[in-house]
């Protein structure tokens, strides 16, 4: 039997125009989807014959039936018609459950209260964090200003500076001109006198070499002398010798130096003698040589000038004074190298002083006073230069990112402009939490460990309140897993705090954040609940 027809079961619902009812005892009843129309008495017989479930609104027949809670005193509701009668008290009024023995409390009016005390309290925040909000728009708004009228004085400088680096370039090149000129020309001349001392020092070589190897000093290299000698890099056959002297017989020196001597200086094995520091000494020491370590055969005794006949004018080698030899007698037993090892330590003591003053003859001179005058013009012009375009792309750095930071939405009225350059904190059991707005997110083991990155600021996500949501992306990739993110829900606070943050997907953050700067007018719920609750 249908349960019996009353306010309890039925609602009038308004379709098109108000007043319009859908259930009319005194007609047949339409399907509200058209589909079918059925006599009234099967309406509510706990038989369901719409497939929208419209004809059992008062029964738990259609499971997907819509029951609706007038909820009288409190807000009204709607329900699936599966649970009228399920043995749960849904609708405060109790008018889902109107079978015995179920006997549902009408609530509606202490619910009405609780809301309504709770709604006042967050009207209440509200009104305090609007307050706030509005300086944070004023201190916002403010900020842009100043940002804007920075960024218009900063394009000014730019272009200034640049005018300014532009002239100190034409400058820069002008005076690197003459410096280059004056710099090439001490450069070349010393090429060439370079070049000039190389060439005298070659030729001395080539005038040492040729008296070691004539050994009769008769003026003319000849090949048994090339067959004799021991100053090459081998010993040489008559033909092979005859090679070296070019297919003659015999040479002078000026066909030795001019024609030979680029090739035979590379066999010579003493093509680096010691430099004389005079004339007189380097007539003489042309004709000596210092002994070397032994070999399996010494070399041959060069011959001795007939003017070489003063121990004064022979090299100073230690030990070999006679009248240290008592003294070498008495002093036998020490520990002292064999004269061989003194006079090798003296010649390459010689060598290493002559390679020193050679490399000192081949050191370039410096610049002349002039030439000194143009580069230290030119180096006061590089430094001003450079001074000046450093500046002019700090200049550029800063305009770059005023832009950057002019471009960040921060609020309809410039509300959340107070929150950049902060960050707050929420620590959980394991993690220490870091927002910073408009900047990063990130996570931290409270133990200590490195900082992981949960993203960093994207863009504004919510719906239908744009400002109520923020995005961070692109942080730290998971093991086998995305790349970390967050989403950062705003609510109304009468201060700034980070209250909570969960997981809920992998590598997917959740944080709540309290704010003035979400705060919104909540006046209109108020106004819905003294419109539907009554009097208190």
């Amino acid at each position: 039997m249908a349960p019996e027809i009353g306010p309890k079961r039925f609602k009038t619902f308004e379709k098109q125009a108000p007043g319009l009812p859908f259930y009319d005892p005194s007609k047949d009843f339409t399907c509200l989807d058209g589909s079918l129309t059925i006599p009234f008495l099967s309406v509510n017989d706990d038989f369901c014959d719409c497939a929208d479930g419209s004809d059992e609104p008062g029964t738990s027949a259609c499971s997907n039936g819509i029951y609706h809670c007038t909820n009288a005193g409190f807000r009204p509701k709607n329900i699936p018609s599966s649970r009228v009668n399920d043995g749960l008290c849904d609708c405060c009024d109790g008018s889902d459950e109107y079978n015995e023995p179920i006997n549902c409390p009408n609530t509606c009016k202490e619910l009405y209260k609780e809301l309504y005390q709770k709604q006042r309290e967050e009207a209440e925040l509200a009104k305090q964090g609007l307050a706030v909000k509005q300086d944070y728009s004023q201190q916002g708004q403010n900020k842009k200003e100043e940002r804007k009228q920075k960024l218009e004085e900063l394009k000014k400088q730019l272009e200034q500076k640049k005018a300014t680096v532009e002239s100190l370039k034409i400058k820069k090149e002008e005076v690197e001109a003459s410096e280059k000129e004056a710099k090439e020309k001490h450069e070349n001349e010393w090429k060439e006198t370079k070049a000039k001392i190389l060439a005298e020092r070659d030729k001395t070589s080539a005038e040492a070499a040729f008296k070691a190897l004539d050994v009769n000093g008769d003026g003319r290299l000849t090949v048994q002398e090339i067959v004799d000698t021991d100053l090459l890099d081998k010993k040489y056959n008559e033909e092979e010798a005859k090679e070296v002297l070019g297919g003659y017989e015999d040479t002078d020196f000026d066909s030795f130096f001019s024609v030979l001597w680029s090739n035979i200086k590379e066999k010579y094995l003493h093509k680096e003698p010691v430099q004389p520091t005079t004339e007189e000494t380097a007539d003489k020491s042309s004709q000596i040589e210092i002994p070397a370590m032994e070999t399996e055969s010494p070399p041959p005794t060069p011959p001795i000038d007939e003017n070489f006949d003063d121990d004064e004018d022979l090299p100073d080698v230690p030990g070999d004074d006679d009248d240290d030899d008592e003294e070498e007698d008495d002093d036998a037993g020490d520990n002292r190298e064999p004269p061989d090892g003194l006079k090798l330590e003296t010649e390459k003591q010689a060598a290493a002083s002559a390679e020193e003053s050679k490399d000192d003859d081949l050191k370039m001179p410096e610049y002349d006073e002039e030439t000194k005058a143009k580069i230290s013009v030119a180096d006061q012009a590089r430094k001003e230069y450079n001074e000046a375009e450093s500046g002019s792309q700090d200049t550029e750095k800063e305009i770059s990112e005023l832009e950057r930071i002019l471009n960040i939405n921060l609020g309809q009225e410039e509300e959340f402009a107070p929150l950049q350059g902060q960050c707050f904190e929420y620590t959980d059991r394991e993690y220490l939490y870091k927002l910073c707005p408009f900047d990063k997110a990130s996570q931290q083991p409270k133990n200590g460990g490195s900082e992981t990155s949960l993203g960093t600021w994207g863009e504004w996500t919510g719906d239908p309140n744009k400002y109520s949501r923020m995005k961070y992306s692109g942080g730290q990739s998971c093991w086998n897993g995305p790349n970390r993110s967050a989403e950062i829900n705003l609510k109304c606070g009468s201060t700034n705090e980070l209250v909570q943050v969960t997981e809920p997907s992998r590598c997917e953050y959740l944080m709540e954040f309290k704010t003035p700067a979400a705060c919104q007018s909540i006046d209109g719920d108020l106004s819905f609940l003294h419109e539907h609750g009554g009097e208190l």
